[in-house]
């Protein structure tokens, strides 16, 4: 479209597309202005041959609105081809879709803007016409700041009068019936169903609009159309106040309101929405809703007054009438004062409440969630009206993964607490941070505990402190959360719960000493205070560290003693995780029979106590246990039980965390086709609650998922966006992954000095953090890179180096060896040194096994080449073959593609022209499509070779002719330093001469 004229304008550049069309700015060539030309792509609906003809009609009444809030339609038509265009106002400045993906709207702002797109709206119904797409991206806000509401393209007449409008508007919801037009997050109940819509239907989506700019996040939300459309019509958004605690309760029901399934339950005109929406714009600006001590407005309060007295004062009885509607305004009036009155603060818990609650602290900072939701529901029995302990009793619900519970609490706490002013400070600043977990906004709770941190007293700052920990642990702040711990110690060095989270975070961290000498004071502290379930939590979670670190007899001693003490009181919780912990060590010792004793003793206690979420966590944690030990049938048992428990239960984090872990198993298997399908619905769970660091992990796989499918480019955005993340939360691991990630991405797609600085990065990262494991595959996917372009020395180097992590006492990493072995074998293939090739990769498949799809492939097809380079042809094509039909199982393009072409060049050596010059083909097509330079150009060698071979000259020159020209474009791609680093390899000097003799001068 780019360049040409429709009309009399002339398409300057694509501004955007969606679903209906695709938007160009052009120049209006009889007015020398710019305007916005919108190509529509209109639904094809059987039957219906007149839609366009429809579509022409309504926009010529669109045109006919002019509002200072609606962008004007100047003209509309179709093109040469019968394709319908509006041309309409040109807007500069952006749409609100980009306002709030970059920051949260003030609440006046938002209400402003949700004002002005109103007033747009109810000048359109005033003119009989439905919008029926309101979302943000169709809100412009111009340079002026003022709102344009875009794009009546969906619009149709719904009342005109006359009878030919009447007969239209029929047609039109025939037309329409049953095909679901619009955006589905801001669809309406009735749009969802596809049945014929009203003036009402722009309402709810007014509401959804207004829910967004209020929230920053939309009222439902879905992995796709069909679950989006199911929250439309089934299920209510949270009030807009649990995720922005400056919504007044006016704004909460005026919104909800809006947003009603039932047509007849909405606000029935904009216009009424409208005097709402003013009423509270005016007292905020009046200040008499600061804060959350706003009261409610009631619906249109004075139109309905003014409608009730003036039927009144028709009748006879005018006078009594009035009478008692004075004596019912008098009755309003000491009601509302009443409740205003009992509203405006909350008594004092009792002593036993306040006893209860503490104790429910200790639980919470312990860690024995049920223990502590038990202590706050008591505390809340006999005092109701206690907010801090409806709170802290949605935190304990939310570390459990009942999310419907905790969400009952917050409201619960919303209604006891609508006026925070009426509360001491210090509680506002605790509610505010527990509000912040339980949604998991865990930035803002760290942002909250900080400020209660600087307020309170310095006999009181442990306390203090200790929840500060637990939020800077939350958000994946693994430093900060050491150091507040390490505060609390220092100011209460009796906090034996302290001592242990160190414990479990120094162990999170590989510094095993310091780990047990904090585990030993926690567990002398609890001892010393005669607290079994503290000491029991203690053994738990050292057992559970010394499992990760493979010291499997001493995990079995300190979990078996965690047991003992939680039967002897009787702790279930307890109990269980100890008991699915015990499984997993069991397996790793080889003690089967025990394992699926413990795991089936676990299960049962869990559903006999309803403690099924318990169980999904427990299952996952032993289905982890398996992972890392390359056990992967075992793992995907538990991750798959789990998952099915958590379903049962609605336990969604549960679910979540099990599809990821499931995800990510596959993910390792090469199965990446079957990945996406466990990552995606995590991802959109992880994404939809907050879960940073989750979110992190899942963008993270699902960049390897996509990769395996030969998806790079959606694989590139989710590391990219992973690595976004990891950067703002400060998460400095997961930032480390996210660079070897796309390390590996560009060294698939042979861009090698690129891929180089990423590992760079991660290298330099993990280093800094003692993360020795992880440098030792930084450093052997550097030295990977090196050889590859002539770099050998530094190559050897690198991966020294890595030999060198792989080997350290304590454990020998066999997986890390075996791709060490690997890459010396390709590295001596490329220097023609085809013996110490064939015995490397021996060696590297002694090591590595089969599980890793990758890593078998690369292997087979490493040995086959050496086979065949070193004489035993035969032997040679069929360890290529065996690995082109391994890659062909797994699905990896880019496997596929490097198989085919090993193949070829053993078919080649073996003297089978013909096969190698039909893989050889494949292969160029293949890598060609995955922007593999490097092997192209090979691929188009071996073909020109084996076409030579077969007596196809003209063949031969061809493919020779795409060859050399492959292999210059890599000078440019590479730049010259690279490029002749890549040029001195002794394979690619043998690749070069050959060519040449192919197509003299080719290297000149």
């Amino acid at each position: 479209m780019i360049g040409k004229t429709i009309s009399h304008y002339r398409i300057l550049s694509k501004l955007g597309e969606g679903g209906m069309g695709t938007v160009y700015v052009a120049e209006d060539t009889l007015l020398g202005r710019r305007v916005a030309v919108k190509s529509l792509t209109l639904p094809r609906i059987p039957g219906q041959s007149h839609f366009r003809t429809r579509f022409l009609r309504e926009a010529r009444a669109a045109s006919a609105l002019n509002h200072p809030h609606i962008a004007t339609i100047h003209d509309y038509g179709e093109t040469e081809d019968g394709q319908p265009y509006l041309v309409m106002e040109l807007v500069s400045g952006q749409s609100l879709c980009e306002m709030l993906s970059r920051e949260a709207l003030p609440l006046e702002r938002a209400i402003e803007i949700v004002e002005q797109v109103s007033e747009a709206i109810a000048e359109a119904h005033r003119h009989g016409i439905i919008h029926r797409d309101i979302k943000p991206s169709n809100v412009a806000i111009n340079e002026r700041e003022e709102v344009k509401v875009l794009d009546f393209g969906l619009a149709k007449q719904f009342e005109t009068g006359d009878e030919a409008g009447e007969g239209a508007a029929r047609t039109a919801t025939e037309t329409l019936e049953g095909v679901i037009i619009g955006t589905p997050s801001y669809l309406s109940p009735e749009q969802a169903r596809g049945l014929p819509v009203d003036k009402r239907s722009d309402i709810f989506s007014l509401g959804s609009l207004l829910y967004e700019c209020l929230t920053g996040k939309p009222a439902f939300t879905g992995a796709g159309l069909v679950e989006i459309c199911a929250q439309v019509i089934r299920d209510d958004p949270p009030p807009p106040s649990q995720l922005n605690a400056r919504v007044p309760p006016e704004l909460d029901r005026l919104t909800l309101k809006a947003l009603a399934k039932k047509t007849e339950e909405r606000y029935q005109t904009v216009d009424e929405l409208l005097y709402d929406l003013k009423a509270v714009k005016t007292r905020l600006a009046g200040g008499a809703l600061e804060g959350r001590s706003r009261r409610p407005v009631f619906e249109s309060t004075g139109a309905r007054l003014r409608s009730s007295l003036a039927r009144l004062s028709s009748g006879k009885r005018a006078r009594i009438a009035l009478g008692a509607l004075a004596g019912l305004a008098i009755v309003a009036v000491l009601l509302t004062l009443w409740l205003s009155a009992r509203r405006s603060g909350t008594p004092e818990p009792s002593p036993e409440a306040k006893r209860l609650y503490a104790a429910g602290i200790d639980a919470l900072r312990d860690g024995s969630y049920f223990k502590a939701s038990k202590l706050f529901e008591q505390a809340v029995q006999g005092n109701e009206r206690f907010p801090l302990a409806h709170a802290r009793l949605a935190e304990a619900w939310m570390e459990l993964d009942y999310e419907g519970r905790a969400t009952g609490e917050m409201l619960r706490v919303t209604e006891l607490a609508p006026n925070l002013s009426s509360l001491p400070p210090i509680d506002i600043l605790y509610l505010q941070a527990i509000t912040a977990t339980v949604r998991r906004n865990y930035q803002g709770a760290v942002e909250s505990y900080e400020q209660i941190v600087g307020r309170l007293p310095e006999a009181e700052k442990a306390s203090a402190y200790f929840d500060l920990g637990r939020a800077y642990e939350r958000a994946g702040e693994l430093n900060r959360a050491i150091g507040a711990f390490e505060e609390v110690t220092r100011r209460d060095s009796q906090s034996a719960a302290a001592f242990m989270r160190l414990g479990s975070l120094y162990g999170r961290r590989q510094e095993e000493a310091k780990a047990a000498a904090a585990f030993d004071q926690s567990l002398a502290l609890y001892d010393a205070q005669g607290n079994f379930e503290g000491q029991a939590e203690v053994f738990y979670q050292r057992g559970a560290f010394l499992n990760l670190i493979d010291k499997l007899s001493e995990a079995h001693e300190q979990l078996r003693r965690a047991l003992d003490l939680a039967v002897t009181t009787d702790n279930k919780p307890q109990q269980i995780k100890i008991l699915l912990q015990l499984g997993g060590v069991s397996y790793s010792t080889g003690e089967t029979l025990r394992a699926e004793q413990y795991a089936t003793r676990a299960i049962e206690l869990a559903r006999s106590e309803q403690l099924d979420n318990l169980t999904t966590n427990g299952l996952v944690d032993i289905g982890n246990t398996f992972f890392l030990r390359g056990n992967y049938v075992e793992a995907e048992k538990y991750f798959e039980q789990a998952r099915q428990i958590a379903n049962a239960n609605k336990g969604r984090r549960g679910e979540a965390r099990a599809l990821l872990s499931l995800g990510s198993l596959f993910v390792q298997q090469g199965s990446g086709g079957k990945a996406l399908g466990y990552l995606e619905p995590a991802l959109a769970f992880y994404r939809q609650a907050n879960f940073r660091r989750e979110t992190s992990q899942a963008l993270l796989l699902l960049g390897y998922a996509n990769e395996q499918q030969g998806n790079y480019e959606a694989a590139f955005e989710s590391f990219s966006e992973q690595l976004k993340l990891a950067e703002q939360s400060g998460d400095t691991a997961l930032a480390a992954n996210a660079h070897a990630a796309i390390g590996l991405l560009l060294t698939h797609q042979e861009r090698f000095a690129e891929a180089l600085s990423h590992f760079a990065e991660s290298y330099s990262i993990n280093k800094s953090m003692g993360l020795e494991p992880r440098t030792g595959y930084d450093l052997v996917n550097r030295g990977n890179l090196l050889w590859q372009l002539g770099r050998y020395e530094e190559a050897r180097d690198a991966l020294n180096g890595a030999f060198d992590v792989a080997s350290r006492t304590g454990g020998v990493d066999k997986q890390l060896l075996a791709w060490i072995h690997l890459f010396r074998a390709r590295m001596a293939q490329s220097e023609l040194r085809h013996k110490e090739a064939l015995d490397e990769s021996r060696r590297a498949y002694a090591l590595g096994g089969t599980q890793d799809k990758d890593f078998s492939v690369q292997v087979a097809y490493t040995q086959g080449l050496a086979q065949a380079f070193s004489g035993t042809s035969r032997a040679g094509v069929a360890e290529c073959q065996k690995a082109f039909d391994m890659a062909t199982r797994a699905g990896d393009p880019r496997l596929i593609s490097s198989a085919q072409l090993a193949l070829a060049e053993a078919q080649a050596l073996s003297g089978d022209a013909q096969g190698a010059l039909t893989y050889a083909l494949q292969a160029q097509e293949a890598s060609a499509r995955l922007g593999r330079r490097h092997s192209e150009w090979l691929a188009w060698l071996v073909a020109a070779e084996a076409s030579r071979r077969l007596q196809d000259e003209t063949k031969a020159h061809e493919y020779a002719a795409h060859a050399s020209e492959l292999l210059t474009a890599l000078e440019r791609a590479w730049g010259a330093n690279d490029y002749r680093g890549y040029l001195s390899r002794p394979d690619v000097q043998r690749y070069r001469k050959q060519l040449d003799e192919l197509l003299p001068g080719a290297n000149n």
